[in-house]
């Protein structure tokens, strides 16, 4: 949009700020009205330690294989096994970069994938349990696996998921009314 301002006989065109928008994702785009968002988070990046050792491995092969160059036929298996790994690799970015888990005011919301998505969204008046599974790694790198057990048997496991034990205690928080916002006066 531009503007004029005019200033002792000059008149100068002014261009007005550009606003920046923030990208907005799945759970903002989801919410109720008067729902908010009370803690979010995502996959853990502990998720890319496969991939990336199989593409240091098929790296190592490559490099070694070529100083060789002997064996042409294991130095095109090792280059294929390179371009798998770093297929891999951007797999589990864009998984990565597509899984939300949130805790608002009246549900939780899990959402992984971008072009096959799995959403589920629970009342947290529904939910029944939810456990964490962690292994010796996952507790010192803070990730393990989410178990959110609902009214009437619903079972959903989330795995690798960053910081477990703060989603459960905001989920046990928000269900005891401790996250809830009070109502807006009429």
């Amino acid at each position: 949009m531009l503007a004029w301002r005019v200033r002792a006989g000059e008149a100068r065109r002014l261009r007005a700020p550009r606003v920046r928008r923030a990208s907005v994702g799945y759970v903002e785009r989801h919410l109720l009205p008067n729902e908010r968002v009370l803690y979010r988070t995502r996959l853990h990046w502990v998720l890319f330690a496969r991939p990336v050792a199989a593409t240091a491995l098929a790296t190592a092969l490559v490099v070694g294989v070529g100083a060789a160059g002997r064996v042409e036929w294991l130095w095109h298996a090792s280059l294929a096994v390179l371009a798998a790994g770093a297929a891999w690799t951007f797999a589990r970015y864009v998984e990565l970069m597509t899984s939300e888990f949130a805790v608002t005011s009246t549900r939780l919301i899990f959402k992984v994938g971008l072009v096959a998505r799995y959403t589920t969204e629970l009342l947290l008046a529904k939910v029944e349990s939810i456990g964490v599974q962690q292994t010796l790694p996952g507790r010192l790198l803070n990730y393990g696996d989410l178990v959110v057990t609902g009214t009437g048997g619903a079972r959903e496991v989330f795995r690798r998921v960053r910081d477990p034990l703060g989603f459960r205690n905001q989920v046990q928080q928000a269900s005891t009314g401790g996250g809830v916002a009070p109502a807006p006066p009429p």
